[in-house]
């Protein structure tokens, strides 16, 4: 029993880098221009989340978040070299993304730009859960 008990460490170990190998093997490929692009699309949204969730964004701040949010989704998609289904699920998360900066830079003091807000969080989520990227922050 002495000799398991010291392998035992040893054995956890590896068996917690053997699932997280195969966890990140099931989530989809990113490239450079996805990592950069929805870094910058998590960071502008933790800039604004305050704001937008108690009504306090001034209308021309949220027409600027609305505008890079935009800029930074068309810079993925025309830099990114994914295809097929990864940049098909890509596209899925941009199209949410962009409905909900569209909603705050519309009516930021609304209930419009809260469900905006909110469609943004589940999609960056979202992106957690499907997509491999390294050193993901979530939003909270």
């Amino acid at each position: 029993m002495g000799r398991f008990a010291s392998l035992l460490p040893g054995m956890v170990l590896a068996w917690t880098l053997a699932v997280s190998a195969a966890v990140a093997a099931d989530k989809l490929a990113t490239d450079d221009a996805v990592r950069r692009e929805m870094k910058a699309i998590r960071d502008l949204t933790l800039n604004v989340h305050t704001l937008v969730t108690h009504r306090r964004m001034p209308p021309a701040d949220a027409r600027t978040y609305h505008t890079r949010v935009k800029a930074a989704v068309e810079r993925l998609r025309t830099e990114t070299t994914l295809d097929g289904g990864e940049r098909d699920e890509i596209e899925n998360l941009t199209q949410d993304i962009l409905a909900g900066a569209e909603a705050i830079g519309r009516s930021p003091s609304s209930t419009d730009a809260i469900d905006g807000i909110v469609a943004i969080d589940e999609a960056l989520a979202r992106y957690a859960k499907q997509f491999d990227h390294p050193g993901w922050q979530p939003l909270r």
